[in-house]
């Protein structure tokens, strides 16, 4: 009776383990037809970037929970409002609630130096304080030299003693871009799902904040382009204009005039990057989409920079930023990234103009818009930027069914007008061409257990950009 007892718990252990496995396999098939694909589809770039300089923002980042520090600066949860600028701890309350809420990225000054050190002293404390490195430049440097071993990388940022340590060894620094003491950024971090009084997060991300002296006012940018003349790189990636928002707007449209000069004076055939971050101010906004943005080849950023430029310069879907709710409709910003390739780009009748390339990333899916002339192998680099964000996010070495998720909709248009299309997880990238410019769309597997989110949108573009390859006689 024992014997008979033991071969049926035996044999109902084996059944829910094959249902259990089933379940498993079934759960994950569309992810794994996604990871799939891309393996057979994205291939390197013929001719790959070997010589690249990255500048100018760099620091160190302190990671902590972002509830977890608010408890102990011994905040309680109140009003929600999108802050310009941080003054106080009820600022610094408001602004995180209001993108707390919505589950968006963004990135705002503190403008009390000492409060902002009593902050980073009390994060300190905290059970599990983290430091890595951090600033768009140093991130992008750190995620190509790591994972491209091969390309000579030059870095001009300030680099305190801390972020030397954690950077590595193979990228060339400058003496110029040494510092005494490491810039510190605050980020606060919170899972999806997770409470602050009466908001509920939809995902996860993260809040930044700083006091920041040397890439507030930007002290590299004149030392970055004295450095490339004396590089010559055959990339440039530039990041961190957004940290100028904390100053004056004399001090602003002063460096927005140098750094629109010098990018006049870089040869046609030495593509410029730019990395665009989080900015609340209309006039900044609209001060770089009308005096920058032209100047450059590529352009990268997110669904809070794209909507929020083009409410700035009057752009199509100008007022979606303030009722975004969720993950961004496709359809609309196709259509605002064909609006910047058209007013800002370059065409036959305006050949001055630089820009060739723009690269849009959210949580859940990324386009990349290009002048086919000028930018080849789109598709394969629209894929490898939405792979490398659900490997990172998960921490690992390879995309991983079990540990992502697809958010992406079954149904979606690829621009206003379109007709609606049904997903198919067995072609994963799409492509489409409309007004002259080609069009490549990847769904990102979304990490259902994000170990770390800071730096996702600097290692998708970094990635993007390796696996993209510029014809350097576009304007000839």
């Amino acid at each position: 009776m024992i014997v008979k007892s033991v071969a049926v718990l035996v044999l109902s252990v084996l059944i829910g383990y094959i249902v259990y496995k089933n379940q498993i396999s079934d759960s994950t098939e569309v992810e794994q037809e996604i990871i799939s694909s891309w393996s057979e589809s994205i291939s390197l770039p013929n001719n790959q970037f070997r010589k690249l300089l990255v500048g100018i923002n760099s620091n160190v980042d302190l990671i902590v929970p972002g509830v977890e520090l608010l408890l102990q600066l011994n905040i309680t949860p109140g009003d929600d409002f999108n802050h310009d600028q941080l003054f106080t701890l009820d600022h610094l309350q408001e602004t995180f609630s209001h993108f707390f809420k919505k589950g968006s990225a963004a990135e705002r000054a503190f403008m009390d130096a000492d409060l902002f050190r009593k902050i980073v002293s009390e994060a300190e404390k905290l059970s599990n304080p983290q430091f890595y490195i951090g600033g768009n430049a140093a991130l992008i440097g750190n995620k190509i030299a790591l994972e491209f071993p091969k390309v000579e990388l030059h870095l001009v940022g300030p680099v305190g003693p801390k972020l030397l340590e954690l950077l590595p060894k193979s990228i060339t620094i400058p003496k110029m871009s040494h510092i005494p003491k490491d810039e510190v950024h605050l980020i606060m971090e919170y899972q999806v799902e997770e409470s602050w009084g009466n908001h509920t997060a939809p995902v996860a991300t993260r809040f930044i904040t700083s006091f920041d002296e040397s890439n507030s006012k930007a002290t590299m940018i004149e030392s970055f382009f004295q450095y490339s003349k004396n590089v010559n790189p055959d990339l440039i990636i530039l990041s961190g204009l957004h940290l100028l928002e904390g100053q004056s707007p004399d001090f602003f449209n002063q460096k927005l005039l140098f750094i629109q000069n010098e990018l006049v004076k870089i040869p046609n055939t030495t593509p410029v990057h730019l990395e665009l971050a989080s900015m609340a101010n209309q006039k900044f906004v609209k001060a770089i989409a009308d005096q920058i943005v032209s100047k450059v080849s590529s352009l990268g950023l997110n669904e809070q920079e794209i909507t929020f430029l083009s409410h700035a310069a009057k752009g199509p879907h100008s007022d979606y930023f303030e009722n975004i709710q969720g993950q961004p409709e496709i359809h609309k910003i196709s259509d605002i990234i064909l609006w910047v390739l058209k007013t800002h780009g370059y065409s036959k009748e305006s050949p001055s103009r630089k820009l060739t390339r723009v690269h849009f990333h959210c949580l859940t899916y990324h386009i990349i818009g290009i002048h086919s002339s000028a930018w080849r192998n789109n598709p394969s680099a629209v894929g490898a930027g939405t792979r490398v964000a659900g490997v990172q996010a998960c921490d690992v070495e390879s995309p991983d069914p079990d540990l992502v998720t697809l958010k992406f909709p079954q149904q979606f248009k690829l621009f206003s007008g379109d007709k609606e299309r049904t997903f198919n997880e067995s072609q994963p990238i799409m492509t489409w061409k409309k007004d002259g410019f080609h069009f490549a769309l990847s769904p990102v597997l979304v990490c259902k257990q994000p170990l770390k989110t800071v730096g996702l949108g600097d290692s998708i573009s970094a990635t993007g950009l390796m696996f993209s390859e510029f014809v350097t006689d576009f304007h000839r």
